[in-house]
């Protein structure tokens, strides 16, 4: 029987969306009765995850990088048989028994979004995570297109969607929920330039009647972006699962200009928690949110702009479109790819 591991340095790391992605996954994989072990560093585990009932061992020292690349794979040393699973990017290059996951190759679409850091360490150890993998795993069709096009020693069957989800019982319509003080739309991401903040900022200028709550922050790796203030905009920052689930709840709407994702799992949390949402006329949006959302062209501020009037003038009401994806059928197509892949393997 193949043992599976799994990359547990996403359990070290402030819960953002690849790690939200890893720690579900291995939700759901326990909830199908699937038996694994998570490896992770020595050094204390985030305490927005909940890691009982799961297995979890730790390893090594350190937490970065350079635990991944050359502390774990001595775990693994005379060990046979075993599959290592790493959901939030590039694991080990020297282990060779893995499945890693690319949920996005922006680096590669536009290298000045991130710093020149970023850039060349994915760029260098991306295709070689990929030549060293035995399975690739990615959130969208079309970010596997991507991925087929910028590694074109790939094959299709070389790579698995699986989709990102919302937890239900979290995101969710709440039954009671205190009116805020003002009328606002909500946008929730990260604060670097794929993002297109500045944008949307612009077009919020011409709006009345209503402000623009921006919950994120900015993170080190990405290029500098410019961060402009108007009176209707207010930055939030980063907040509690909880108090976005009341923001969502709150909104009047939500608004999604991002240029580039892999799959853009936002929009599906404020569907989940009935919030009408209106998003860039991307591909991989159109796949996610289907006839669910409101579309704009995102390089265009005054289409922008006359989208948000045309929703605040006569409101529509949205298709939830998240039940389309579940952690749950998620593990399950995982499950099955192990089993038609790895299942049977020897070595």
């Amino acid at each position: 029987m193949t043992e599976i591991y799994i990359n547990g340095r996403f359990l070290t790391q402030p819960m953002t969306g690849v790690e939200r992605y890893a720690y579900n996954m291995c939700k759901a994989m326990a909830e199908q009765q699937l038996s694994f072990t998570i490896v992770c560093p020595k050094v204390p585990i985030q305490d927005c995850y909940d890691v009982s009932g799961l297995q979890v061992v730790h390893y090594g020292c350190g937490n970065s990088h350079l635990w991944e690349q050359c502390i774990l794979p001595f775990f693994f040393v005379g060990k046979k048989n075993y599959i290592v699973l790493s959901f939030t990017g590039l694991g080990s290059i020297l282990v060779r028994h893995k499945i890693m996951t690319i949920h996005d190759l922006s680096f590669l679409e536009n290298p000045k979004w991130f710093s020149r850091a970023y850039y060349w360490w994915y760029k260098i150890m991306t295709p070689l995570a990929v030549r060293t993998s035995q399975h690739i795993i990615t959130v969208s069709e079309f970010s596997k297109r991507e991925i087929l096009r910028f590694y074109p020693f790939l094959k299709e069957q070389d790579i698995t969607v699986i989709y990102n989800a919302t937890d239900e019982s979290l995101f969710r319509p709440l039954p009671e929920v205190e009116k805020p003080r003002e009328r606002f739309a909500l946008a929730v991401s990260s604060l670097d330039p794929r993002k297109n903040f500045n944008r949307l900022i612009e077009a919020f200028e011409g709006i009345q009647d209503c402000k623009l709550y921006i919950v994120g922050s900015r993170h080190r790796v990405f290029g500098e972006n410019e961060k402009n203030q108007g009176d209707n905009i207010r930055y939030l920052g980063r907040v509690t699962d909880e108090e976005l689930v009341r923001l969502y709840n709150q909104a009047v709407c939500f608004i999604f200009p991002s240029l580039y994702e892999g799959f853009g799992l936002p929009p599906i949390e404020a569907m989940s928690c009935g919030c009408h949402v209106l998003v860039s006329d991307i591909p991989v949006l159109r796949e996610v949110c289907g006839d669910a959302a409101t579309y704009f062209d995102p390089y265009n501020p005054y289409a922008i702009r006359k989208a948000i009037q045309r929703f605040l003038t006569t409101p529509g009401n949205s298709v939830p479109a998240s039940h389309r994806f579940s952690w749950a059928t998620s593990a399950k197509t995982l499950v099955s790819l192990l089993k038609e892949k790895f299942s049977d393997r020897h070595n």
